[in-house]
């Protein structure tokens, strides 16, 4: 009966089919995007779920364009926006969702298929049964978290040996940061009068002196798949001394913009990611805030001395861990979800009703296969063109 509706409610909506959700999920290897970075380029044909990370827009706006009629009445949440297994961060002060970048407000669905559609294709790269149990323990969580959200779930398991691996010691956290500063070409390199600039429009927009962002050392950061496009710099500033010790590291990154026509809102500027930030995370990132930079766009947080996000591949010993990281994932977008006004109990109402666990597994399952077949494609392509 629900895939009847569901295929009722597409046709409405004059949604396509598999083979158009291939093509609207489909990326070039031969893009001036790509062809700029080749190690990105080469990691997207590593597996399926590398390439999910990098079409989140596509993925996105495929939902919109095809659940286009129910989505127009569905509550409006904050959206993390590109929730997936890989978002999940442990750090020394805590575990969850992190990178903010997408956050916008929008229909809970997105985050619900998005993230389903990520535990169905790590399950799949790992050669495990299908994530059936993964993506029900994840929508129990969200549903409880709407229920009560004063009762987080047990730490998975995974945390707690991750964590063990983590080097406390300052001066290695400060190397580690700088090793990933890159160096800027002179035509890039901020002068000394822009970086007294940045430090002064800092200090404007926290509670710290313009000595606190004093700039010691700047690069660009080039890593990651989704923002790998995005325009990111770290910045090693003074902190509340002049030792070396209690200096910070403060990672600065270009807002992108959103589309217009999407079924998704947000106000141009950094606000969105802040305040997904500040809504969703378990412990947001300190010092984060938003700043304008010659005309430009940029949210800035601090890095914690530890900080290292899930991996699919060497992280995951088993389906019951999927699963734990799945729970948990769920009970936090649930709780964070309805931060919009100050009263969520009606609006937690609202969601708890309109969730359907048939409808988020059963279109994850579909969207991973049009991933896996985009995918594919592109894989193709590229051995094509590199032979």
């Amino acid at each position: 009966m629900v895939a009847v509706l569901l295929a009722a409610g597409a046709a409405g909506a004059g949604a396509s089919g598999p083979p158009e959700r291939e093509a609207a999920l489909a990326v070039d290897p031969s893009s001036p995007a790509l062809l700029a970075n080749l190690k990105l380029r080469q990691r997207l044909a590593a597996g399926p779920h590398d390439y999910f990370r990098y079409v989140n827009g596509p993925f996105r706006e495929t939902l919109c364009r095809e659940l286009a009629p129910s989505l127009r009445s569905a509550p409006e949440v904050t959206l993390h926006g590109d929730p997936h297994v890989e978002q999940y961060a442990v750090t020394d002060r805590g575990r969850g969702l992190a990178d903010f970048d997408d956050s916008t407000l929008g229909p809970a669905l997105l985050d619900l298929v998005r993230f389903a559609t990520s535990l169905r294709l790590a399950a799949d790269e790992r050669g495990w049964p299908p994530a059936d149990d993964a993506v029900h323990r994840f929508l129990d969580g969200y549903a409880a978290a709407l229920r009560d959200a004063t009762r987080p779930p047990a730490e998975p398991r995974l945390v707690a040996r991750l964590r063990a691996g983590f080097d406390r010691d300052r001066r290695s956290a400060l190397a580690r940061a700088e090793a990933l500063m890159e160096a800027l070409p002179p035509e890039k390199t901020p002068s000394e009068a822009t970086l007294d600039r940045t430090a002064r429009v800092l200090a404007q927009v926290s509670v710290w002196p313009a000595a606190f962002f004093k700039v010691k050392r700047v690069g660009a950061l080039r890593i990651g798949i989704g923002s790998a496009g995005d325009e990111k710099y770290l910045l090693r500033v003074e902190g509340h001394s002049q030792a070396s010790d209690d200096d910070m590291i403060l990672e600065i990154k270009e807002v992108r913009a959103m589309p217009a026509d999407s079924c998704v809102r947000s106000q141009p500027g950094p606000d969105r990611i802040v305040q997904g930030n500040s809504r969703l995370a378990y412990q947001p990132f300190a010092y984060a805030g938003g700043i304008t930079l010659e005309g430009r766009a940029f949210w800035f947080h601090a890095w914690p001395d530890n900080y290292v996000e899930l991996d699919i591949r060497r992280d995951l010993l088993s389906p019951a861990e999927l699963g734990e990281v799945a729970r948990d994932v769920g009970y936090q977008l649930g709780r964070g979800h309805p931060r919009v006004r100050g009263d969520s109990k009606r609006l937690c109402a609202a969601l708890l009703q309109q969730l359907s666990p048939e409808q988020v597994a059963i279109l994850s399952l579909e969207m991973a296969q049009a991933t896996t077949e985009a995918w594919r494609r592109y894989k193709e392509q590229l051995t094509t063109r590199t032979e």
